[in-house]
């Protein structure tokens, strides 16, 4: 669905998007996975260090153990969404304000999930309210013991600590919701609220300042789940008061402690799984981020370099990454700035490719930059030429073929265990039979009728075997000899008891 363009509502909403908080000492660890799917096998995770303290200079040892709901597992990334989405909502209502004492403020704070939806730009369906309540049941399962690990800004130490994230919540179910707001209406009441209440340690970390400012609207321009997991951990090394310019990191340590791959992924595959998301930030020019691999025996780090100029930029207009995009296409910087804000990232980017496809086949009568901007200002999609087959489209049929891909190998291994069950029931039914005959000579006189009885082949093979010293081989051709006969034998039987029965 596009944006209304000129709703002063809408241009305020943006700013409040753009000023959203993110909470560092999570960044360093992530507590969810990278995996979409949900993770209920893995019960707890630990990460140790060796580091210098700040203040005394002495080597200790840092660990940082999470564990998980057994009943709902470790976060996704979907919900890392929902937690921003909470962190904006607790800067709006002033948990992030410097207050007389952290006692003094109240940890609880009141949202609507249509208001989080609104925040994260979901579809307005029954899938991301139980996003949603998924969400916080897993946040909710979240337990940390940092030794030596949490930041005390206050007082400048690592302390330890035990905790959770969220301590309590109160959720409207969507149809719930729907009967109290009427009836709040109906008595002149507010509209009804749900509501979470953060620990007492993240409230800490709150009032002592250690966020860092988000940028929500940029946030959920990324497609990749991952892109929006390094975008906040990378925010944290390149923020705006930091003067770093270079951050260097072992590649395993960033996949599998700050993204939430599994540990012992082979380096090769970690480069290719995170690769994406890297390459999404560089094109959308946030941070003026670069990187490059330094590669060893056995070992693979990567460096980032911001380039400041570009991030202070970035900070300052929407959507960059689409907008830079427009701009390098021909399309005015007003114009490209009023694209991002009216229309999703997927129909800027179709409307891009259909441009480029009428252009390649003859079909413009005017520049492609001047037929982009006409289709940019249009509130409706324009309809597609012949032949035109968009990147998302391609992705969802390449989808397709794989489902479709995976189903048929799923019916074709069926299949082949139907098979090999049917046939190790066989043998077994074959080797009661053979100890029912009652002995080595039945067994040999039945082998020798079989001979006679199924194809000459069964005994040919025999005999050559026999006479070239493979007593294994030729016991094999014995046995299937005797296994034909068996089979004529009992499908006989059991035609006969069918016609007596009827």
């Amino acid at each position: 669905m596009g944006r209304q363009l000129d709703s002063e509502d809408e241009k305020a909403f943006l700013d409040y998007l753009r000023s959203g908080r993110d909470e560092m000492n999570l960044l360093e660890h992530s507590i969810s996975s990278a995996n979409k799917n949900v993770d209920r096998t893995t019960r707890s995770i630990e990460f140790t260090q060796e580091a210098r303290d700040p203040e005394t200079r002495e080597l200790v040892t840092r660990s940082w153990k999470v564990s998980f709901s057994a009943e709902y597992g470790r976060p996704v990334p979907k919900d890392d969404d929902v937690f921003v989405a909470l962190m904006k909502v607790s800067q709006a209502q002033g948990l992030m304000d410097k207050a007389a004492s952290v006692q003094a403020v109240n940890p609880q704070v009141s949202f609507s999930s249509r208001h989080l939806i609104k925040i994260l730009g979901w579809g307005d369906d029954g899938r991301s309210y139980q996003a949603i309540d998924d969400a916080l049941n897993r946040l909710c399962g979240v337990r940390i013991v940092a030794t030596n690990y949490w930041y005390d800004n206050a007082n400048k130490l690592w302390v330890d600590r035990k905790f959770g994230i969220i301590d309590d919540v109160f959720l409207y179910e969507r149809a719930k919701y729907d009967r109290a707001k009427r009836r709040a209406v109906a008595a002149g009441e507010p509209h009804p609220q749900s509501w979470i209440r953060w620990s007492d340690v993240m409230l800490e970390s709150f009032q002592a300042g250690y966020v860092r400012k988000l940028d929500i609207e940029f946030y959920r321009s990324l497609t990749n789940p991952i892109s929006r997991k390094l975008f906040r951990y990378l925010g944290k090394q390149f923020w705006e008061r930091s003067s770093r310019t270079r951050h260097e990191i072992d590649l395993a340590d960033l996949c599998v402690e700050k993204l939430g791959y599994k540990r012992g992924t082979p380096i090769p595959e970690l480069e290719r799984r995170v690769a994406p998301a890297i390459e999404e930030l560089e094109r959308s020019g946030v941070f003026g981020l670069q990187h490059r691999l330094e590669k060893g025996y056995g070992r693979c780090r990567v460096v980032f370099r911001c380039n400041r100029q570009s991030r202070t930029k970035r900070e300052t207009a929407p959507a960059l990454g689409l907008a830079q995009k427009l701009v390098e296409l021909g399309i005015r910087p007003a114009d490209a700035e009023t694209a991002v804000r009216r229309h999703s990232p997927e129909r800027i980017l179709e409307d891009v490719e259909d441009s480029a496809f009428r252009e390649r086949a003859g079909m413009l009568k005017k520049s492609r930059a001047g037929f982009l901007a006409t289709m940019l200002k249009s509130d409706k999609p324009f309809d597609r030429p012949l032949g035109f087959v968009s990147s998302m489209e391609k992705k969802r049929l390449a989808e397709s073929a794989a489902a479709s891909r995976t189903a048929k190998q799923k019916v074709a291994t069926a299949k082949r265990m139907e098979q090999t069950a049917r046939a190790q029931k066989e043998s077994r039914e074959f080797e009661r039979f053979l100890t029912s005959l009652g002995g080595d000579a039945a067994v040999q006189a039945f082998a020798e009728r079989a001979f006679q009885v199924v194809r000459p082949f069964y005994r040919t093979q025999c005999q050559q075997r026999l006479a070239a010293g493979q007593t294994d081989a030729a016991e094999t051709y014995r046995r299937m000899a005797m296994e034909q006969l068996w089979k004529r034998t009992a499908k006989k039987s059991n035609h006969s008891t069918s016609n007596t029965g009827s």
